[in-house]
C-alpha cells in the first residue's frame, strides 16, 4: 500500500517494543484504531476470508473488525494460546506491527493449515524474506 503512516501516531524516544527490541520510533496502532478515518481505512482494506485470527492486542481488534465486516469467524492468539476455534480453511492471520516476525511464527505453530494471507498494519522488519506479509501502510 502506498499510504504513509500518519505522523500523529508515531511516537519518538527510546521504547522497548513487544519484540523486546529497543527502538527510537513507536507506531501506535492502538491509538490509530481510535481514529474513525484510519479505522475505516483499515477495515476497508482487510481482505475477505471465512475466518480471521488476530494476535493480541491490535491484531485481535483488527481481526474482530474484519470478522464483523464479512460475517466471518473470529479467533485470537494471546499469550501463545489460541482463543476461539481453530480455522480450517480460508483464513487470515493479522498483526498490528511486525518488527521481527517472531510473534507470527509462534502463532503459525498453533495451526494445521497455512493462512491464505498474513495482514499487518505495518511491517517494519529489516529482513523480509522469512514470511510474506501484506502491509497496509508504508514506513
Amino acid at each position: 500500500m502506498d499510504m504513509e503512516y500518519p505522523k500523529k501516531y508515531i511516537k519518538k524516544g527510546t521504547q522497548r517494543l513487544h519484540s523486546g527490541e529497543l527502538s527510537d520510533i513507536f507506531y501506535d496502532v492502538n491509538a490509530l484504531l481510535t481514529d474513525n478515518y484510519h479505522r475505516k481505512f483499515i477495515i476497508d482494506n482487510i481482505p475477505r476470508a471465512k475466518h480471521y485470527v488476530g494476535i493480541a492486542t491490535g491484531g485481535a481488534i483488527i481481526a474482530a473488525l474484519g470478522a464483523e465486516k464479512y460475517k466471518a469467524d473470529f479467533s485470537m492468539v494471546k499469550d501463545g494460546k489460541l482463543k476461539g476455534e481453530k480455522p480450517l480453511e480460508d483464513w487470515i492471520l493479522i498483526d498490528d506491527v511486525v518488527t521481527t516476525g517472531n510473534s507470527l511464527l509462534e502463532a503459525l505453530k498453533l495451526f494445521n493449515t497455512k493462512p491464505k494471507e498474513i495482514f499487518a498494519v505495518i511491517d517494519r522488519r529489516k529482513e523480509k524474506d522469512k514470511i510474506n506479509i501484506y502491509s497496509l501502510f508504508k514506513i
